[in-house]
């Protein structure tokens, strides 16, 4: 697991959402204690250090895991727990041996398991986005402090939250004849980025005769009745190629669908889009090169990107990943 080793404050840098509040770093000597913490002469000797969360998946409520290492730096055995504290628009997914903290808003007391003098436990603890629109390309950062059964706690140290980034993403579709009022759609979607892609969906905006029956549709809603969105969950390699078949009926003559890749503010490149005709007797294909696609008539009004940090602060250790050296 990386870990970020530098002991630090807690800094409450969060979104700039409506859901989420603006970044703000607390310095050294105005950092709070951890909720309901005993003070006392002795010297606290259960630690916590929280690792690099990455949120991924479902593109609307991303997920990742989020692994804290509790360790007992006391020369007996004692029970550890570690307290939680995640930002706005973070949450559990599960409790866990988690429970909450009275009082203390977004806090957690967790663990409690018994460690030997040195001994060490690690948990993990799943977390989704819970931001009203889908967020791309920026952090937040929670904290975890250790704490023994006399209730003496540790300093918080801080770890970050990444959300997923803005990545490219191709649409190709070829739709083949009516036949028995049934026609088939290939679709092809390109992984164009340099990352692995952990979710993505397909919108079909279908016209009245129209509808599709595999697969599924999803019952977000967010189609608000127009069409059908497929959510595709799988991971896409970068540059790989998800490959499936859109049945669907058709009725009353010759009709257009459109297809389009969502969440639209994700995606860095054009071809994202395009429209099909379906016809009996022939077959209808989507432009290689379509021109943008139109506004998504079911998208809310993009939430403007809040300018936050995208790379550690200086003074911040935090650990050398695959995305730092990228984006750094």
């Amino acid at each position: 697991m990386k870990r970020l080793l530098g002991s630090g404050i807690l800094a409450a840098a969060v979104l700039s959402l409506p859901v989420l509040a603006t970044p703000a770093v607390a310095g050294p000597a105005s950092a709070p204690a951890a909720a309901g913490v005993t003070v006392g002469a002795a010297e606290p000797t259960i630690i916590a250090r929280g690792g690099l969360v990455f949120l991924n998946g479902d593109p609307w409520r991303p997920s990742g895991q989020l692994e804290v290492d509790v360790i007992n730096e006391g020369g007996t055995t004692a029970k550890g727990f570690f307290v939680l504290r995640l930002p706005q628009g973070v949450d559990l997914t599960s409790a866990g041996t988690c429970r909450g903290v009275d009082g203390a808003e977004r806090t957690w007391l967790c663990g409690g398991a018994e460690l030997p003098a040195g001994g060490r436990r690690t948990y993990q603890q799943s977390v989704r986005s819970s931001a009203a629109e889908p967020v791309f390309g920026v952090q937040a950062w929670g904290s975890v402090a250790g704490r023994d059964a006399a209730g003496r706690t540790d300093r918080p140290t801080d770890f970050r939250i990444n959300w997923p980034d803005r990545t490219s993403l191709r649409l190709r579709a070829t739709a083949g004849p009516v036949a028995d009022g049934v026609a088939t759609i290939r679709v092809r979607v390109t992984n164009s980025g340099s990352f692995d892609l952990g979710g993505y969906s397909l919108n079909v905006a279908t016209p009245d005769g129209v509808r599709v029956t595999a697969p599924a549709c999803s019952d977000s809603g967010r189609m608000n009745g127009v069409g059908c969105e497929i959510l595709r969950t799988r991971t896409v390699a970068d540059g790989a190629t998800d490959s499936f078949d859109v049945r669907v009926t058709v009725t009353g003559g010759t009709k257009t669908v459109r297809l389009w890749l969502a969440p639209v503010n994700r995606y860095t490149n054009k071809d994202t889009s395009l429209t099909l005709r379906l016809a009996g007797g022939g077959s209808g294909g989507g432009d290689a090169t379509t021109p943008p696609p139109p506004a998504d008539p079911t998208a809310a009004p993009a939430t403007p990107t809040p300018a936050l940090r995208s790379c550690p602060v200086p003074g911040r250790p935090a650990p050398r990943t695959a995305w730092s050296a990228r984006r750094c």
